[in-house]
């Protein structure tokens, strides 16, 4: 705006001074045809002075003389008009330059005007496009802030969302492990009764074969001390030294079976004795791990498909153990196993057997799928690695359970 405020006055001065010019030049043309008027006035009246005289001669002399000086008037005229028409044309040619001159000067302006324009219309421009970007900025500040805090509280809602659902399968959790844990401790104390009512008629039923036994060899010694008798007295009927030989050597015979006798009544309350002490430690090893069975999935009597399958497909005896101490071991690795167990119920309805084989400290060696749904054997063998299996009881129920297969169905 300042350059063009300055050409408009660069431009304003231009136009006064040619318009002083033009009028001094005009002043200065009048002033000169004014004299050139006087001149030529004041000569004609001498002529018509001279033209009453009456000398003819000096009337020809005054014509010549006026010829002479219109002669040189018309020279001065030409003179005058010429200098008048080239001041014209300098005037013109100054004009037309100073025309050219305000022409340029005015295109000038009006150039820098519109550059002005432009200029300012840029600016305008550019003020509106960053009035423009700094609404939208702030718009966009606006947006990002609120959604800064949208996500803020839906960050927070589902956190307490996550930490709501995890309170409540904690507590779930908690429930099914107390309600697992009560039905364990009822199964294993279930399962510990029939043991040892099985124990109690195992022990009843070697007592009595035990008293057939000592029966019969009482009997056979009674027969053989008769036999003995009958064939002495004959001997000594035949022959007393005989008989007397015969005697002693019964007698001999009589002390020997009688140390036999004894040593095998010795050997049968040993064995007697061995097998209480043994069924009392199984007792009780049942009493104290059986917080950790399971009535859930622990195998029934007689259908436990793991019992059944570590000791031969059914509840017989092996290797000394009892049908009961196997299955009440089976269920305490079945609860163990159940206790790691992630969401059983989304398995429910569902069935999975998997083989184990155990350590005789109870280390689990290895666990494979033998057949099922899929997906429940996957979670019962990640189960499995990660559970706690108790220690067998006694060898002979590690050797009946050490390659065993489990059912789970939850």
């Amino acid at each position: 705006m300042s350059k063009a405020t300055e050409q408009n006055e660069k431009l304003k001065r231009a136009i006064i001074i040619s318009v002083i010019l033009h009028i001094v030049l005009i002043a200065l043309l009048i002033w000169s045809s004014f004299n050139e008027h006087i001149e030529s006035s004041g000569g004609g009246g001498g002529s018509d002075i001279d033209a009453v005289m009456v000398d003819p001669g000096a009337v020809v002399e005054q014509y010549n003389r006026q010829q002479n000086q219109q002669s040189d008037s018309q020279r001065a005229e030409q003179q005058r008009q010429k200098q008048a028409q080239q001041q014209a044309e300098e005037l013109q040619q100054k004009q037309a330059a100073e025309q050219q001159r305000l022409k340029q000067l005015e295109k000038e302006r009006l150039q820098a005007q519109q550059e002005a324009k432009e200029q300012a219309k840029q600016q305008a421009e550019q003020q509106k496009a960053a009035e423009t970007a700094a609404k939208q900025a702030q718009e966009q500040q606006k947006a990002a802030e609120a959604a800064a805090a949208k996500a803020k509280a839906d960050a927070k809602a589902q956190a307490d969302a996550q930490a709501k659902a995890a309170a409540d399968a904690k507590a779930k959790a908690e429930e099914q492990a107390k309600q697992a844990a009560a039905d364990a401790r009822k199964k294993a104390e279930e399962q510990a009764k029939a043991a040892a009512a099985e124990a109690a008629k195992e022990k009843a039923v070697e007592q009595a074969k035990a008293k057939a036994e000592a029966k019969a060899k009482a009997d056979a010694e009674a027969k053989a001390q008769a036999a003995a008798d009958a064939k002495a007295k004959a001997a000594q009927e035949a022959k007393e030294k005989a008989a007397e030989a015969a005697k002693a050597k019964a007698a001999a015979e009589a002390k020997a079976k009688a140390d036999a006798a004894a040593k095998a009544k010795a050997a049968a309350d040993a064995k007697k004795k061995a097998a209480a002490e043994a069924s009392k430690n199984e007792s009780d090893v049942d009493d104290l791990l059986g917080g950790l069975s399971s009535g859930k999935n622990a195998p029934k009597s007689g259908a436990a498909s793991g019992g059944g399958a570590a000791a031969g497909q059914g509840n017989q005896k092996k290797a000394g153990a009892s049908g009961a101490a196997i299955e009440s071991y089976l269920g305490q690795v079945q609860a163990a196993i159940e206790q790691k167990f992630q969401d059983p119920d989304l398995y429910k309805g569902r069935k999975c057997e998997v083989k184990i084989r155990l350590a005789e400290d109870g280390f689990l060696k290895s666990a494979t799928s033998a057949g099922g749904d899929p997906a429940l054997c996957q979670a019962a063998l990640n189960a499995a690695n990660l559970a706690r299996i108790p220690k067998p009881p006694s060898a002979a129920v590690w050797d009946a359970v050490k390659d065993a297969t489990l059912e789970f169905k939850p």
